[in-house]
């Protein structure tokens, strides 16, 4: 760093004649340099440091530092915020690399070059022009041959000394050890590098201790749904929101580096994976689900992994508005349902969108009411004080504690009165204890996987689960959702809202009521015309059609306004889903005026 920094002069405490240069910031070790005399000396007095050094940093940097955050840091986090911030400034506007140029006959930009990390990692999506196949680009800096070399040694040394937690997504505090840890061990090896030089390296490393390694600018990237490695030498492929399934130009090359890998991965979710046990279903630090097998034993090219991404900011109902999922009457039919208790199942096959329309679902429940999650691995988020998030545990091993399954924690949630009991996913013992508490009154939502009310039936009668037909009754609605091709575009669908109204005394069949129906063709959804929910309503609260009907428009209006105005962040759908349960009529009439203005400035747009 020496040379890199601008002349400054201390003119509180030095004559000009004797004004200092900073040379560098190295730990607690600040190095300047007599601009008069050309000798540097150490500032090791940490007082002068905390008094001064805001000053000469700014001069030097032409930082601006916010003073009142200054005066609320200790003296340490005020020493390394400076240190910090003068290696970000002597970036900022300085590329770490360039950025390889691409050749444009052989490629097509479809998305330009998007900066994942500032200055360290971009990615961009193209197309072949001759082949047509879609790759998405990683982007990170390259390292020369001495940079490699020096990666390599604090890699090795800093795997047998590594004090870090890798099984928290909170790496603030890990950063920091991890940078103080490389500037140790370079020290001892008697290594300096410029600043470029020691944030390349810092962060590759970063991504291997504390991140994802090769994938790390996939699972930062906000439009990744899944990230799968299907074995060496096979690319990497990523679910996008917008291209879905494409490849990536990151590979593994190397078996013995791809098992390296997905036992990294295993760490991080706090569990393990060999060939003794090579099949692995777990969570990682930020949520999301992660299935890995290991070895070539079971899974033929090697080593493979899906990670399913965690959104933090979940989708909503607005959001599957937009996205045409279902319609906003649809929605409006659903939060009746979940205010007057239906039970419900959300049912359909793999990447069909359960657990995201079941938790969009969610959001429509009461603001006081009490929930129970109950899952295997953590998806639902759920804007309510007042909810118990329940996940099982493996049993690692001795000592470890007893394994806590799915059943062990609904016969414990059972016990506490909840209101409303959400599991994850059916598929074991414990859907008896499901299909027993709805026969009791027990609102509850789940997942299953089957493609249509007769292959639920089918499923939930036959063995392991063995339910009897008389216990499904007490389930109310079946969302029936699919992935499915609209205009050669794969996107999901409700495809039908199913009625569970009874059994045949003769036949002894279920009987069901589809109230509404997507219209593949059209890309449409019609409504039947009949509802039982609307019935019970009707009894329950003495209303007539007309208002039921009158409810489930002001409702659909109030979503259609909040798809239409963007308001898609599950806070705002929450404070707005609030208010209505507060007093409907000032939210709606809210949401009347807006549409009509939205039609008013976009004639075009169909609300």
């Amino acid at each position: 760093m020496e040379g890199a920094a601008e002349s400054v002069r201390n003119d509180e405490d030095r004559d000009d004649d004797e004004a200092e240069e900073l040379i560098s910031i190295e730990d607690r070790d600040v190095v300047v340099k007599n601009r008069r005399t050309g000798r540097k000396r150490s500032l090791l007095d940490l007082k002068w440091l905390f008094q001064k050094g805001p000053n000469v940093v700014k001069r030097a940097k032409g930082q601006e530092f916010d003073p009142e955050v200054l005066e609320e840091m200790k003296p340490m986090e005020r020493f390394r915020y400076m240190r910090r911030k003068q290696d970000l400034e002597n970036l900022r506007g300085n590329k770490l690399y360039d950025v390889p140029v691409l050749d444009e006959n052989e490629w097509e930009v479809l998305e330009d070059l998007t900066s994942i990390r500032d200055n360290y990692s971009y990615n961009r999506i193209l197309r072949n022009k001759r082949t047509k196949d879609i790759v998405y680009e990683v982007i990170e800096p390259p390292l020369s041959e001495e940079e490699q070399y020096i990666h390599d040694y604090l890699k090795d040394i800093m795997e047998k000394n590594i004090d870090v937690d890798r099984t928290t997504a909170d790496d603030i505090e890990n950063e920091m050890r991890l940078r103080n840890q490389m500037r140790k061990f370079l020290a001892q090896a008697g290594k300096h590098l410029d600043i470029p030089s020691f944030e390349k390296i810092f962060y590759y490393l970063s991504c291997y201790f504390l991140g994802y390694g090769k994938i790390q600018v996939m699972m930062e990237d906000p439009n990744m749904e899944d990230v799968s490695c299907d074995g060496t030498g096979i690319p990497i492929f990523v679910f996008h929101r917008k291209y879905k399934n494409i490849m990536t130009n990151i590979v593994f090359d190397d078996e013995e580096r791809l098992d390296e890998f997905v036992v990294n991965l295993a760490q991080r979710s706090g569990k393990h994976i060999s060939l003794m046990n090579p099949i692995l279903d777990a969570t990682l630090p930020d949520g999301s689900r992660l299935n890995a097998t290991f070895g070539k034993e079971i899974t033929t090219k090697g080593s493979s992994f899906t990670i399913r991404k965690f959104k933090e900011d979940p989708l909503t109902m607005v959001n599957l508005i937009l996205f045409k999922t279902l319609s906003p009457e649809m929605a409006a039919h659903l939060w009746l349902a979940v205010q007057y208790g239906d039970t419900m199942m959300v049912s359909g096959g793999t990447a069909s969108g359960k657990t995201t329309t079941l938790n969009a679902i969610s959001h429509f429940i009461p603001p006081s009411s009490k929930i129970i999650t109950i899952e295997d691995t953590r998806e639902m988020q759920l804007p309510h004080l007042n909810w118990i998030a329940g996940l099982t545990r493996e049993k690692k091993g001795e000592n470890t504690g007893q394994s806590i399954d799915m059943y062990t924690l609904l016969v414990a949630a059972l016990r506490q009165r909840p209101e409303y009991m959400i599991v994850g996913e059916v598929r074991g013992k414990e859907t008896m204890a499901v299909f027993q508490a709805m026969a009791t009154g027990q609102v509850t939502y789940a997942t299953i996987h089957a493609d249509s009310v007769a292959a639920i039936v089918h499923r939930l009668e036959n063995p392991p689960i063995n339910i009897p037909r008389i216990l499904i009754l007490g389930l109310n609605l079946v969302i029936l959702q699919a992935q499915v091709r609209v205009k050669n575009k794969r996107t999901r669908r409700i495809k039908d809202l199913v009625e569970i109204v009874g059994q045949d005394p003769v036949s002894q069949e279920i009987i069901s009521n589809k109230v509404y129906t997507w219209n593949p063709a059209k890309d449409e959804f019609r409504f039947s015309g009949h509802s039982n929910l609307y019935e019970k309503i009707m009894d329950r609260e003495g209303l007539t059609t007309e208002e039921i009907t009158g409810e489930i428009h002001s409702r659909a209006d109030v979503l259609r306004w909040l798809a239409y105005s963007g308001k898609t962040n599950y806070q705002e759908v929450a404070t707005v889903i609030n208010e209505y349960y507060r007093d409907s009529k000032p939210v709606v009439k809210r949401a009347r005026s807006e549409l009509a203005r939205l039609r008013m400035e976009r004639p075009d747009l169909k609300l």
